[in-house]
């Protein structure tokens, strides 16, 4: 068997200065996930179908957008280098853009309204594609031994997490102290507004702020910024006939539209389903699913280092599926079992991230074996493209599955439509997840594997 390359530890202050980058895509993108749907219905006042258009619109050209800037910053050649410069381009933008998301006008209602929200996100979503795709870029980079990649996705994962608690909790916190003494304004659609739009305020600043921690603490490997000699068809071509992308595409594309389809039901489980509605005791229940989730890295990480990247990426499947169908379980008022879901559903979600981009910098080697190139701009960008179209029917189906179910903002739902909610969180997030775990099965990157395409490189990087 190939001997692996010697274990380069990447320093603890550039992992932090990486991981901060996935604070700053957290935080708002857990804001935009848990909370756009029920804010512009039940504050702004805007209907679900618009909002679900506006998403599906902005999420595909998300998708179309982040291969182009793979391959921009792919064959990018700065003297500053082909990733960094671009977290320093995007990082205004991306945090400006989503403060406007959060603070519409209150002159505008209906189909301008619905345009307004449309044109924002895909500014929005621009941006994190100018920022994000050069920045997964830098895995492989900066980390260029199989471990050292889990321990670099994990800082990221995990600082996003802390991402998720800021995104989740602000516009709580935000809520209820703008409604004072009296905590029943606190779902006032007046007091929301105000809120919400402090929130894109905040949100946008510490966004900005840790990107540009990202970009002075980062780092780029200098050998690999080299003239490109394979055109763009060549490329493609090499990532069809790659086994380990394509499978890894789909299966992440299928458990992404399940997180997607939770996401966006989150807070409609919490407050209609568990009969949470004060916004004090949700945010309390999202505090202890990131407790579980940061409790859970070293878990993660050790499963990954004793059985492989491929077993825990499994593992983390099945244990999210699990976590989707204890929605069954809850009760209305009942506290217990809510925290027992919420902690364990956060070590569950923390599996398969984690793996998926530690896998996802892998395979780049794989493409450098076959194309001599390494384009791990293009291979990101393509990598999510899946995804994000799994998300942007996710969004078109989830306001259409919430009016078929007769959900109606402000109102008592009846018995039926809490049973809607409960299927739509539980039964097509378990049925994907199992897709996904099926397709997985035939992922073929073993670290024996990478170890051989590793010595091979080194080889010819030598030569």
């Amino acid at each position: 068997m190939a001997v692996p390359r010697d274990f380069h530890r990447v320093p603890t202050r550039a992992l932090a200065a990486f991981g901060s980058s996935g604070f700053a895509q957290n935080v708002i993108g857990t804001c935009l996930g848990v909370h756009l749907f029920i804010f512009y219905t039940d504050a702004v006042g805007l209907a679900p179908l618009w909002i679900s258009a506006a998403l599906f619109v902005a999420t595909l050209w998300d998708a179309v957008f982040g291969i182009v800037m793979g391959q921009i910053s792919d064959r990018t050649r700065w003297r500053w280098g082909r990733r960094r410069p671009y977290i320093l381009l995007g990082a205004l933008p991306f945090g400006l853009s989503f403060a406007a998301v959060l603070a519409p006008p209150e002159s505008l209602d209906g189909a301008m309204l619905g345009l307004y929200l449309g044109v924002l996100l895909l500014l929005q979503f621009s941006a994190a594609n100018v920022v994000h795709v050069p920045v997964l870029g830098l895995i492989p980079e900066m980390a260029q031994s199989y471990h050292e990649r889990t321990r670099m996705a994990a800082w990221r994962e995990a600082l996003g997490n802390v991402g998720d608690l800021v995104g989740l909790l602000l516009p709580f916190a935000l809520r209820a102290a703008l409604a004072g003494d009296d905590a029943s304004s606190g779902a006032d659609a007046v007091v929301a507004r105000g809120a919400y739009g402090l929130t894109g305020l905040c949100g946008g600043m510490l966004a900005i702020a840790a990107l540009l921690w990202t970009y002075r603490g980062s780092y780029e490997d200098p050998r690999f910024r080299r003239p490109t000699t394979v055109s763009f068809r060549e490329g493609i071509a090499a990532l069809r006939r790659n086994q380990a992308f394509r499978v890894l595409s789909v299966a992440s594309a299928l458990a992404a539209l399940s997180l997607a389809f939770v996401s966006a039901l989150f807070l409609f489980v919490l407050e209609y389903v568990a009969g949470i509605s004060d916004p004090l005791i949700q945010g309390s229940m999202f505090i202890a699913n990131i407790a579980g989730a940061l409790a859970s890295y070293p878990f993660w990480v050790s499963v990954a280092r004793r059985r492989g990247k491929a077993f825990a990426f499994r593992l983390g499947l099945v244990v999210s599926s699990l976590a989707f169908m204890s929605v069954f379980a809850l009760r209305p008022g009942a506290l217990a079992p809510l925290v027992a879901v919420m902690t364990f559903a956060g070590a569950a979600n923390v599996g398969f991230w984690t793996l998926l981009y530690a896998l996802n910098a892998d395979i780049a080697e794989l493409d450098e074996l076959e194309t001599g190139e390494r384009r791990e701009g293009l291979f990101a960008g393509f990598a999510a493209l899946l995804r994000k179209c799994a998300f942007a029917f996710a969004a078109g189906s989830v306001g259409v599955g919430l009016d078929l179910i007769g959900y109606r903002p402000h109102a008592v739902q009846s018995d039926a439509t809490l049973l809607g909610i409960k299927l739509l969180f539980a039964v097509p997030t378990t049925f994907l997840i199992v897709a996904a775990w099926l397709v997985f099965r035939r992922f073929p990157l073993t670290p024996e594997r990478w170890a051989e395409i590793a010595v091979q490189l080194d080889a010819r990087r030598g030569a």
